[in-house]
């Protein structure tokens, strides 16, 4: 769970890096949708973690709300396995947009990095080449305090 909890915190990070990003509000089309399909994995990433979240109520509700309902430990298994395979659905859907994804991205990527000046093309590769070092080190994950992680179990 903690690693879909850091998949959620870097979309929302690169949400708001993306809209640093677009140069001209309305001008750059295809910047302002891939800011749209970040939303769109956000929002595949929520769902996960909402699944998950239900799972683990259901699995741990110990004689409370289950048996208010008059249900067995059988039907109480059958409803986490239900929560479960919704969210296997989500990631199995969520990696399908992501292959999608790809040919897209190159091509925005490409279409970006032409159109920058000299001096934002310099100040991206140090971004990158400083990112590059990070991931190489093992440093690049983020630590998400707790609060953040009571906020997403809604």
């Amino acid at each position: 769970m903690e690693q879909y909890e850091e998949i959620l915190f870097l979309l929302r990070v690169a949400r708001q890096q993306a809209r640093f990003a677009i140069r001209e509000t309305g001008k750059n089309e295809a910047d302002e949708q891939f800011g749209h399909f970040i939303n769109l994995l956000a929002g595949n990433v929520k769902a996960v973690l909402s699944m998950m979240n239900l799972r683990g109520m259901v699995e741990s509700s110990e004689g409370s709300f289950f048996s208010f309902l008059g249900a067995n430990q059988a039907s109480v298994a059958l409803q986490a396995e239900e929560y479960q395979r919704r969210a296997n659905d989500i990631i199995h859907s969520l990696h399908n947009t992501l292959r999608l994804a790809e040919d897209p991205f190159v091509q925005l990527k490409s279409e970006n990095s032409g159109a920058g000046t000299d001096e934002e093309r310099t100040r991206y590769a140090k971004a990158r080449e400083h990112f590059t070092t990070l991931v190489v080190e093992g440093r690049h994950r983020y630590k998400i305090a707790k609060s953040a992680r009571k906020a997403a179990h809604f």
